[in-house]
């Protein structure tokens, strides 16, 4: 089964890049894509994430979106470079951000 076809993603729940890391040489083999959840991000920033995303696999980066439109759709165009397979954005925000999130987004 490639990581395409494995829907299996590992939690990478730390905010030490180098366990992060560690933890993902270790699964690569047996899961689909690889989740950094926001302490990773707050601790680590785009760089980090970057480090997870040389790994080769997807990336959910679980960050729990949720602001008004216009900030979450900045918010997700930052995000573009890191090209994240998945992401979170709270439907708790309303329609409109939503829309406006994936019109940020890039087109799959």
């Amino acid at each position: 089964m490639t990581a395409a076809q494995n829907p299996v993603y590992c939690a990478l729940d730390t905010t030490d890049v180098g366990k992060a890391l560690a933890w993902a040489k270790a699964v690569k083999p047996f899961v689909g894509g690889l989740k950094i959840g926001l302490e990773f991000f707050n601790a680590n920033g785009p760089q980090g994430v970057a480090k997870i995303v040389e790994q080769g696999l997807p990336v959910f980066a679980d960050l729990k979106l949720h602001d008004i439109p216009n900030t979450v759709a900045k918010a997700v165009q930052a995000l573009r470079p890191l090209k994240p397979a998945i992401l979170t954005v709270h439907a708790a925000g309303g329609r409109a951000m939503m829309e406006d999130a994936k019109a940020a987004a890039p087109a799959q």
